[in-house]
């Protein structure tokens, strides 16, 4: 029998949410094996530069269990080195700081959302089994091209 939590995340993926994410270019799914997701996330370097940086979530029990979200290097198949993490403003490097789980540090992840009280404090982005994976892909994404802003205001001065 097919795990149930395998349907919810294809319809995830399916969702014209999640698509038109993927046709507008801010986001694209590299592979899914239940209960692992890779996938890579545009991005705005701090010169202004276009990126992307690779992620591997880990789906299991979705939607009831947060997903646990680790910045990858998905070419090479492991953990990113420090200069491979994101740079910029402070929220670029609260979510993308090498801390204890090794996950991205956002209240809807897995194992940042207990850690203090960061789901609690946050209720706006804790997780919950009524959230999809668009959420966390636009969230990700919102602070990956936090950079722009940055640069947009310089060049307008």
């Amino acid at each position: 029998m097919e795990d149930p939590a395998i349907a919810l995340i294809e319809a995830d993926l399916a969702s014209e949410e999640f698509r038109t994410g993927c046709d507008d270019g801010r986001w694209r799914v590299i592979g899914f094996a239940y209960p692992r997701l890779d996938f890579k996330v545009s991005a705005i370097e701090p010169d202004g530069t276009a990126t992307e940086y690779g992620f591997r979530a880990d789906l299991t029990n979705y939607p009831g269990l947060a997903p646990e979200v680790k910045l990858w290097n998905l070419e090479e198949d492991r953990k990113p080195i420090a200069g491979e993490r994101p740079s910029g403003g402070k929220r670029v490097a609260e979510t993308f700081k090498d801390w204890g789980s090794g996950t991205v540090y956002r209240p809807w992840d897995r194992h940042t959302g207990p850690h203090n009280n960061n789901a609690v404090a946050k209720p706006h982005l804790a997780w919950s089994k009524d959230r999809d994976l668009a959420f966390i892909f636009e969230d990700l994404y919102g602070i990956l091209v936090s950079n722009g802003r940055k640069v947009a205001t310089r060049t307008a001065a």
